[in-house]
């Protein structure tokens, strides 16, 4: 659950973006997109360690 202070600052950057002529939602699904280009590799090396990794089920299923 957001904190007072929280809710004020997205307020605060809702306002601030709108005075600028963006959209808010657009503006956050930016950010979303660069922290996940930032993290590609991380992201990468987490999906190779889940294809690289054999449970015990599906190697008694082999």
């Amino acid at each position: 659950m957001p904190t007072r202070e929280q809710k004020q600052n997205k307020t605060f950057a809702e306002k601030l973006l709108r005075i600028q002529g963006k959209d808010y939602e657009e503006w956050l699904d930016a950010q979303h997109q660069f922290v996940i280009q930032e993290n590609q590799e991380l992201i990468l090396e987490a999906l190779d360690s889940k294809l690289n990794f054999t449970s015990p089920a599906s190697a008694s299923r082999d």
